[in-house]
């Protein structure tokens, strides 16, 4: 018997210990549908951790903001989640599927606790305000650029010369330098080399800044840092240079990363340790100038051989240059006398493209006499060098123009600093102070009336366009000629002093006790950055100022004294932090513009607005994490005083202002948010202003502005029940000067628009549609109406849309299946389409489409396709001539895809010789993809394919099917440019 218990005390914890894992095993067969389950919903919470993630980066990626390293990893991790549990076998287990019921129950078991682990991480991912570096050369640049980029045949040595010294690991070629006159062409050389390298990824950092005349080392110090994302507070000139030293230092990781650092219109040495430099330059560092004195090139230390100069444009050149520009018109028989009188215009500016490109837009439109006087000017003046050639195109230009007006905005332009981003607004402010605009009566006109000055003088080719949209700039050659004729005091001594603008102190300048002495004449006063020095006794003298601009000046906490300036008519107070604005701000009768952007939790004196008679223009876009703090009594003077407001800038969040209690009435420019913060507009985009309106809440709230809807250019949206967009509009829709349109977070949006609303589309030019999931279509599928025409829309971004199958119905599609874009969509100006996350779209262009539904689209240059896992099509048959314009593909993850481009050689005739600009082709995690091409009717191996010569770049990735772009049948492509081909090992010689 005692064998027995020994036996049981021996068996018992054995088989307790088999049955553990048998118990498990079971468990996964009996409890399978759990697990499924269990699966299924942790991963639709995964999918809206996804999308939320998709959507902030997508939102930081816009706004120029650091995404966190953690994100790509994360998002890559996600995909490939989906993909296994795509694979896990969740149909058919019914009780008699043993096998399938116990493999399903197990991976998602094990799945469970993975998809949990993934939510977790995503749900840490942090956000950051920080801006990316400028320096950093993206890893999605476009394809590389190989040969000149120049537009004249004499310079394209240079370029080239100077593009392989660039290249060249010669260390005698670390400084090289573009050299030349003024007016020749150096920095636009420069900005085509800038690109180049930037295309082909030459370099991991490139660094621009400018020196100009008189360089100013804090302000120089200041510009490298911005472009290197470096805060610099000190104020040693000493201690800045280490800490940029040390960054670039970081930057460079010992000589493993290049960086380019170029320096643009060099007129005296510079000590490149002031920059954070030092000399020689460390290991893949380079160092370019532009340069008008080679022998200062020389003394930075450029080698002889590394100085490229930069000529005047040969006789044929300089013709081509002027007649593109000016482009005659002659009547007929006055075909030859026009040309033979620009031939000897172009003969007297002796290929000096600044003096061609100034004469020619002068005469653009111009009559024959007027052609004529412009030669007898050139003429009858000795001019025996090209710098009298430059003052006198000039003068002659100056002389030209047609309106009293746009004489004084070039001379007010010609007082800021060298290549200096000149904002029109300013402009506008101190001209309007200065009295410079004749018969204009309120700020509204002056504003018009200054853009139409600026436009004049672009045309006239004494301003130029800046890259930040509502600036200009002015060229230094330009800039020289408006301060040698200037009537504006450009120095404190000067006895009838009328304008005065000091910018960044940095505690260098030193203000005279006596400096507002006899300032009685003072009518406009500026203060960029400054410690306001002795405004007080500023106030006592300048009795007759009429503007007064504080932008980022450190104020006192009592602005009272403010208030005894009784004709100022524009007071700007702008990020200097104000917490208060007392009651003898009410005491300035004649203000007409005030501007308390970024004021912190405001607190605003009763009876301020009450008393401000002439108010036109009121900007109060609060810092970001301190709303205004309006009272009741605010609300109600602000509720009077709005009917006589042009302009408004203006939160109705976090505050008790309301949209019913303001008027909108008078409104011509406008940024209003309601229930958020506006976009934050930090630098250049505070002047890069467009009406717009950014909505967060319910329909009803939205109707109370919907008068503003037919002035608005940009509009932000999330309307909680809004089914339309007429839904927002109370009478007859009107959006006729839309030019943005941003629509998320729709959750009853069906579709967009009717054919009523899209008809007034006409300037619409950027539209992004994401996170609307009940979205079908954008243009309401019920509409009989023929073809929807959106002109100008450049840009369309569709995300996270799971059931959009097209942008309008098309009845007669075969087998019913839409397409995103079809002949009944016309967007011919289309440049780039971004669709992410749509799950119910099948093609974006059906198979079959004619030749003029072709050109419909034949601007595109970027399409991205992320995440359409339905989308069985992208092309049509035979797409390259419809695409001549697309520089950059992109597909990640769509499932079902299993080709890219279709060709049919039955049609291959109208692809015989064709040109196309496609430079990089990306695809990465299609698991189906067998083929890049796909050939039909094959029957002469001996055609060649054109439409592909010009690809460089090709990247497979994560495409488990595929197995290499090159096959007997791709013989036929002309692939002469590719040089990168990525993720697929290459079997074939190229």
């Amino acid at each position: 018997f005692w064998r027995m218990d020994l036996a049981s005390l021996v068996i018992t914890p054995v088989v307790e210990s088999l049955m553990v894992p048998v118990k498990k095993h079971l468990g996964f067969l009996v409890s399978s549908t759990k697990h499924v389950k269990d699966m299924k919903e942790e991963m639709d919470q995964l999918n809206l951790t996804e999308q939320d993630i998709q959507h902030k980066k997508h939102t930081a990626d816009l706004n120029f903001l650091e995404v966190s390293r953690h994100v790509k990893p994360w998002l890559q991790d996600v995909t490939k989640m989906k993909e296994k549990v795509q694979s896990i076998p969740t149909a058919g287990i019914g009780c008699f599927n043993v096998a399938k019921r116990y493999k399903a129950g197990k991976q998602s078991c094990v799945l469970v606790e993975q998809i949990k682990a993934l939510n977790e991480q995503g749900s840490k991912i942090s956000w950051t305000n920080e801006r990316k570096s400028l320096a950093k050369v993206p890893s999605t640049s476009a394809a590389a650029t190989h040969g000149t980029q120049t537009t004249f045949e004499s310079r394209e040595s240079v370029f080239n010369a100077a593009l392989q010294s660039l290249q060249s690991n010669d260390e005698s070629q670390k400084m090289i330098a573009l050299c030349g006159m003024g007016g020749i062409g150096k920095t636009t050389m420069m900005e085509q080399l800038k690109k180049a390298v930037e295309d082909s990824k030459m370099f991991d950092w490139v660094v621009k800044v400018v020196l100009g005349e008189n360089p100013d080392i804090f302000a120089l110090q200041q510009a490298v840092a911005e472009y290197i994302k470096e805060g610099l507070t000190e104020k040693t000139k000493d201690v800045r240079a280490e800490l940029l030293r040390k960054k670039f230092e970081g930057m460079s990781h010992n000589g493993q990363k290049k960086i380019l650092v170029i320096m643009d219109d060099l007129w005296k040495e510079v000590d490149l340790k002031d920059v954070g430099l030092t000399s020689p330059l460390p290991n893949g560092f380079k160092l370019l100038f532009t340069s008008r004195f080679e022998g200062v090139c020389t003394k930075m230390g450029v080698t002889p051989n590394s100085i490229f100069r930069v000529g005047v444009l040969n006789e044929a050149e300089a013709k081509t240059l002027f007649f593109e520009i000016a482009r005659p018109t002659p009547s007929d028989g006055d075909h030859d006398e026009f040309q033979k009188i620009g031939d000897d215009i172009v003969s007297k500016c002796r290929g000096l493209p600044i003096a061609l490109k100034t004469i020619a837009k002068s005469l653009i439109g111009n009559v024959k006499e007027a052609w004529k006087e412009t030669l007898s000017n050139l003429q009858h003046d000795d001019l025996q060098n090209l710098n009298d050639i430059v003052h006198k195109v000039f003068e002659m230009s100056y002389n030209n123009l047609q309106m009293e007006d746009d004489r004084s905005v070039f001379l007010l332009s010609g007082l800021f600093p060298d290549d200096f981003n000149i904002p029109i607004e300013d402009l506008l402010r101190y001209g309007w102070g200065l009295k410079l605009f004749t018969n204009v009566h309120t700020l509204a006109e002056a504003r018009r009336r200054t853009i139409i000055c600026v436009n004049n003088l672009i045309r006239a080719n004494l301003l130029i366009k800046s890259e930040c949209m509502g600036f200009v700039k002015m060229h230094d050659l330009v800039r020289a000629f408006a301060l040698s004729i200037s009537k504006f005091p450009v120095d404190f001594n000067y006895p009838n002093l009328s304008l005065l603008i000091v910018m960044d102190d940095y505690d260098l300048l030193k203000f005279p006790q006596n400096i507002y002495a006899n300032t009685e004449k003072l009518e406009v006063v500026c203060y960029e950055k400054m410690r306001i020095p002795l405004v007080p006794v500023m106030i006592e003298h300048s009795t007759n100022l009429r503007t007064l601009c504080l932008r980022s000046c450190p104020l006192i906490d009592d602005i009272s004294f403010l208030g005894c300036l009784r004709k100022l008519e524009a007071l700007i107070i702008v990020d200097c932090g104000i917490r208060r604005l007392p009651s003898m701000i009410g005491m300035l009768k004649k203000l007409k513009l005030l501007d308390l952007t970024g004021c912190v939790a405001l607190c605003i004196d009763d009876g301020v607005f009450k008393n401000l008679d002439n108010l036109e223009e009121l900007y109060m876009r609060a810092d970001e994490h301190s709303p205004i703090g309006f009272t009741d009594a605010n609300c109600d003077e602000l509720e009077i005083r709005s009917r006589e407001l042009f302009a408004l800038e203006l939160e109705f969040f976090e505050n008790k202002a309301q949209p019913k209690r303001v008027s909108f009435e008078k409104l011509e420019r406008f940024r209003i948010s309601i229930g958020c913060k506006l976009v934050e507009l930090k630098g250049d985009k505070n002047y890069s202003f467009k009406n717009t309106i950014k909505f967060v809440g319910d329909c009803n709230e939205l109707l109370e502005i919907s008068e503003l809807f037919e002035k608005t250019e940009e509009l932000d949206l999330q309307v909680n029940d809004m089914n339309h967009l007429e839904n927002i509009v109370s009478m007859h829709p009107s959006f006729s000067n839309l030019k943005v349109l941003h629509v998320s977070d729709c959750k009853e949006l069906t579709y967009l628009f009717t054919v009523a609303t899209v008809s007034s589309l006409k300037n619409l030019e950027q539209l992004e549609v994401s996170n609307c999931p009940v979205m079908r279509t954008l243009v309401d599928e019920d509409s009989t109406f023929g073809v929807i025409e959106l002109p100008e829309l450049v840009k369309l971004k569709l995300y996270h849309l799971p059931n959009f199958t097209s942008i309008y119905h098309d009845n007669s599609s075969p087998g019913g299946i839409q397409s995103l874009l079809n002949k009944e969509v016309v967007v011919p100006k289309l440049e780039k389409l971004d669709i992410n996350d749509m799950e119910k779209l099948k093609q974006i262009w059906p198979c079959q489409i004619p030749t003029v539904e072709k050109n419909n689209v034949s601007m595109l240059r970027k399409i991205v396709v992320r995440r359409c896992h339905s989308l069985i099509n992208i092309f049509p048959i035979n797409p390259l001539p419809m695409l001549n314009n697309l520089e950059e593909l992109t597909v990640v993850s769509c499932e079902s895809l299993n080709v890219i481009f279709n060709i049919d050689f039955e049609t291959v005739s109208e692809m015989y010789g064709y040109i196309s600009r496609l430079r990089s082709i990306m695809v990465e995690n299609l698991r189906n993809l067998r083929e890049l091409w796909r050939m039909r009717s094959v029957n002469n191996s001996n055609i060649v394919i054109n439409g592909f010569q010009g690809v460089q770049s090709i990247t497979i990735s994560h495409c488990k099917r595929f197995k290499d772009i090159f096959t007997p049948v791709t013989t036929n492509f002309d692939l002469r440019a590719l040089i990168d081909y990525y993720g697929v090992e290459v079997f074939h010689v190229i």
